[in-house]
């Protein structure tokens, strides 16, 4: 390694490297905070751009971009609850509540630190533990993958620890809806209720589009209030922020950063599943884990600190096997491959200038992302003083055009609307949205490792249990999904004995006179899903019958229990009065439906960019909510945001946008 470290120091020092750097920092972040707009999408956009450069400022302009999108995702998760990328979801459970309770330059300056952090972290790993991490990686097979995604999904129990079964039936019809499309083993259509176009299946950033953003669009033009959040700048926050993570959070964000490490160089996990574990490990061992989802730094710190952890772990065997760790890292390996370099061991001695140029520049990147983070913050918390309504219509041209860059269709589109509708219907009714995307998220993951592991009990001599038990490593991961699930009755079994040592007497628990109703609402609804879903059961065989059958029943026992308990709690609900719910302005709610519904049916008819001026046009002036001319407020978003469409979306970055019959 020696003999490269001084030409490779040589080639960042180069201005057009710097610059390439700080480019594609920039974009990225803005990538990463737009919903739809994933790290793969940015960096697959720059790809050709790189056949014009030498491999290494290509290479070195690709992984900045790759950085800068990944953090950039906790941008719109703190500000308006929509995590730009998948691996931010865990980011809004605690950063948009910091952003609600006026500290949104905190939530953003820690979301920044910790993927600085996280990153260096990460790439730490990279230069000089690639070669025995690899190894590792290849220890997961089908059983270990499989234990892995439940370990993830058992973090559930904690997340959702005032009500677990709501979060792990959540949990269920996620995984429910995953399966939507073909079977993954036997490549027949299933749960396509006669429509063709669900042969595709439900893709995760439209679904996540659905959950997060256009959901939160609904709550916001719900409310009465005229701004997203208040916003109050804290002197010296900065130094603040940088203080408290190095003081409280230092075992969290080592903690974290290995955790995102080690996740990230298994091929298929990713950082969704890095920060959903890094955040319920934190919350597991804090000694006040009830803190966690009211905003509170260390909550961010743990998410953000694992995804960009993630990032060094995904190009560890990338680099040293060729097996790409992430959708990412594949699609640099595929501009390595164009630029004839072959990965593996060889490229850290035939082309180790290169090799080495690349590693060194993911630690600059990550330091170098702390000044252009904060320069690009202070725009961002500017969003926070433009009204609220203006906001919200403007979340929903973004998500439109965010769902149909997918796979180029209105299918995604229509799929981010109703997720919306079924987002904020199960907010209302305390089911937890963040769960039900987690399981869309590692559903596939889970499924196809479930099957891996029927095949492997087919062998003779084998069955289906001693190829679960028969790793070490399974074995581990069983017993920490045995610990993750036990958790939360050890958190309250350590709250009542806090309380008792205090000797305070225990918190009564009011009910709402409409927690009843809620339960047995939410029971009703996942019953029903799995009823609908039941009807199409005749169409599967074999692992996708078996798989199917062992959700469904979870899903109707669960909704079975949540009506029970709902019946029960209104019998025994004593007398007195409710604490007062929020008011919800229902007719706003109602005409943001339909004015969406209606634009995404005019899109195929008039063309994005007309459509989008009617929507933005007519929603601004039916929904306005100042005192000035409504037609001029109309008039003013309608023609900034299209024209911001068009030059970054269009002519910038070169997104596709859906065509009509008449434009």
């Amino acid at each position: 390694m020696n003999e490269f470290i001084f030409s490779a120091l040589a080639n960042l020092c180069d201005p057009l490297n710097i610059l390439l750097m700080l480019g594609g920092l920039a974009g990225g972040i803005i990538i990463g905070a737009l919903p739809g707009l994933t790290a793969t999408m940015g960096v697959a956009l720059m790809v050709p751009v790189t056949f014009a450069m030498d491999a290494t400022s290509g290479l070195v302009m690709l992984g900045a971009i790759y950085v800068g999108a990944i953090y950039g995702g906790a941008n719109s998760a703190c500000l308006i609850c929509t995590p730009g990328t998948p691996s931010s979801v865990a980011t809004t459970f605690d950063g948009y509540p910091m952003c609600q309770a006026g500290k949104a330059d905190q939530a953003l300056i820690t979301s920044l630190l910790s993927s600085s952090f996280g990153g260096i972290v990460g790439t730490v790993f990279l230069l000089f533990l690639a070669a025995p991490l690899a190894r590792f990686a290849l220890k997961f097979g089908g059983p270990e993958n499989f234990w892995l995604c439940l370990f993830g999904l058992s973090s559930i129990a904690v997340m959702s620890s005032g009500n677990m079964i709501k979060g792990l039936v959540s949990g269920g019809v996620g995984m429910l809806v995953a399966t939507v499309g073909l079977d993954p083993h036997s490549a027949t259509p299933r749960f396509t209720f006669d429509y063709y176009p669900l042969i595709q299946g439900v893709e995760v950033i439209p679904a996540m589009i659905g959950l997060f953003s256009i959901s939160q669009v609904l709550y916001l033009i719900g409310s009465y209030k005229p701004f997203i959040a208040e916003y109050n700048p804290t002197p010296g926050v900065f130094g603040l922020v940088a203080r408290e993570l190095l003081g409280k959070c230092k075992t969290i964000l080592l903690r974290s950063s290995f955790i995102g490490t080690w996740v990230g160089m298994l091929p298929g996990a990713g950082g969704e599943i890095a920060s959903i574990i890094a955040y319920n490990e934190s919350k597991r061992w804090d000694k006040h884990p009830e803190r966690y989802g009211t905003g509170i730094i260390e909550g961010v710190a743990s998410s953000e600190s694992a995804n960009n952890a993630v990032i060094g772990g995904a190009l560890i065997p990338m680099l040293t096997l060729g097996i790409p760790g992430s959708a990412v890292a594949a699609v640099i390996l595929g501009a390595l491959l164009a630029k004839g370099i072959q990965p593996g061991f060889k490229v850290f001695t035939v082309t180790g200038d290169l090799a080495y140029t690349f590693i060194f520049s993911q630690f600059v990147v990550n330091l170098l992302m702390i000044p252009v983070g904060l320069l690009l913050i202070r725009l961002l918390v500017r969003l926070l003083r433009v009204r609220l309504t203006f906001v919200a219509i403007g979340i929903v041209l973004l998500s439109v055009i965010g769902s149909y860059a997918i796979r180029n269709s209105m299918l995604d589109v229509w799929i981010a609307l109703l997720f919306g509708i079924l987002g904020y219907f199960c907010n209302r009714v305390k089911l937890d949205t963040g769960a039900m995307a987690l399981g869309i998220i590692l559903g596939p993951m889970i499924e196809e490792n479930f099957g891996k592991c029927v095949s492997l009990s087919k062998a003779p001599g084998s069955s289906i249990i001693q190829v679960f038990l028969d790793s070490p490593i399974a074995v581990i991961l069983i017993l920490l999904t045995a610990l993750s699930l036990c958790t939360p009755f050890l958190m309250q079994w350590r709250r009542q004995r806090a309380a008792a040592e205090a000797a305070l007497p225990a918190d009564p628990v009011l009910k709402a006179k409409t927690d009843w109703l809620k339960d047995i609402l939410s029971g009703a609804f996942v019953l029903a899903i799995a009823a609908v879903f039941f009807t199409q059961i005749h169409e599967l065989e074999d692992v996708g019958r078996k798989y199917a059958l062992l959700l469904l029943a979870f899903i109707g026992l669960m909704g079975l229990y949540l009506c029970f308990q709902g019946f029960r709690l209104r019998r025994l609900q004593t007398a007195g009065k409710a604490p007062e719910e929020e008011p919800v302005a229902m007719r706003r709610v109602a005409i943001i439906v339909g004015a969406s519904a209606a634009y995404a049916a005019f899109i195929p008819i008039l063309g994005f960019y007309p459509a989008s001026a009617f929507f933005l046009c007519l929603s601004a002036i039916v929904l306005n909510d100042t005192t000035t001319s409504p037609y001029l407020a109309a008039a003013l978003l309608t023609l900034v945001m299209c024209l911001a469409v068009w030059l970054v979306f269009s002519m910038l970055l070169g997104v596709p946008t859906p065509e009509g019959l008449l434009f």
